[in-house]
């Protein structure tokens, strides 16, 4: 069989938790890794990773479409966290720049992040916790439209809860999206590898779950 033909990825949000494994990840499989990150943001967590970097804001379409005419890049991930009180639409809006502009781009495939409680997931999650996530996961149902009605091949990867494995990550992705779990950071990063360029994973929605993690801490 045939070696898979490297990627060219642009990963949004590469410097952060998530972004961060997912890059080096795709980087240990060969493909050629470029991150989306704000001016300010630092690189700590992929010290020894060779990346590219592209400075922009992600809030700001022009920033964002700016950005693919400095790369031709195959297969975009968007692994953005409002972790810094950014607006409550956050997630619908980065996501409709970042889907416009890879279906001008001829991007072949993109895949978003996202969490289960968004889209058709809503009915699985914790009632306790609705009232204080509901902006955060309309926010993402948005965000997951926009990516599949962007036209390109994507993928979407949900997560109920991030932990870290006890033993080695065995992290799964599901199509049954009452699947209800946690999952590791590096575990999600594996995944997306794996996913990256595979047309098996195209137009696909995913709950991530590894099972040796308990949902809730011992």
């Amino acid at each position: 069989m045939a070696a898979q033909a490297a990627e060219s990825v642009l990963v949004f949000g590469g410097s952060g938790q998530l972004g961060s494994e997912v890059v080096k990840a795709v980087a240990a499989k060969g493909d050629k890794v470029t991150v989306f990150v704000r001016p300010t943001s630092k690189l700590d967590l992929l010290e020894g990773v060779k990346v590219d970097r592209i400075d922009g804001d992600v809030m700001k379409e022009a920033d964002v479409a700016a950005a693919f005419k400095k790369g031709k890049f195959t297969v975009v991930v968007d692994a953005l966290a409002n972790d810094r009180g950014g607006p409550a639409n956050f997630y619908e809006m980065s996501e409709v720049h970042i889907s416009k502009a890879v279906k001008s781009a001829g991007v072949k495939q993109l895949i978003l992040h996202s969490s289960v409680g968004a889209g058709d997931s809503r009915s699985i999650y914790p009632q306790d916790r609705l009232a204080d996530m509901v902006a955060v996961l309309d926010s993402k149902g948005l965000g997951e439209k926009a990516a599949v009605g962007s036209g390109v091949n994507y993928t979407i990867i949900r997560n109920a809860a991030l932990r870290e494995a006890p033993g080695p990550e065995q992290a799964k992705i599901y199509e049954d999206h009452t699947k209800f779990g946690a999952v590791s950071r590096k575990g999600l990063g594996r995944l997306t590898a794996e996913c990256v360029g595979n047309p098996a994973c195209n137009n696909k929605i995913y709950h991530a779950v590894d099972d040796t993690i308990p949902l809730r801490a011992r």
